[in-house]
């Protein structure tokens, strides 16, 4: 965004490039994904899923190999959340 004023300009940029914003899933998909793990065993946190990419790609990657093929396929859906940052329906 350019901001024009008395012969300055202001240059506004995103305040996170692509890979640092927050993932783009709904709360409930992820709680989901977290009850699902947790069916199977294992530990996923909401929040750190929805706020720190490296934790949450981590966690879908792993869910995606060992879990149930209802996991996995949600895993396959926030994977792709991540990696091109839309929302997709969860399956």
């Amino acid at each position: 965004m350019r901001v024009k004023q008395a012969g300055g300009c202001l240059v506004i940029e995103r305040l996170l490039p692509a890979s640092a914003r927050p993932l783009q899933a709904d709360v409930k998909t992820l709680e989901r994904f977290c009850a699902l793990m947790a069916a199977e065993g294992y530990l996923a946190h909401v929040s750190a899923l929805a706020f720190d990419r490296i934790y949450a790609r981590e966690r879908f990657i792993f869910a995606k190999r060992r879990g149930n093929p209802e996991l996995a396929g949600l895993a396959m859906s926030l994977l792709h959340c991540h990696r091109y940052g839309n929302t997709r329906a969860a399956r």
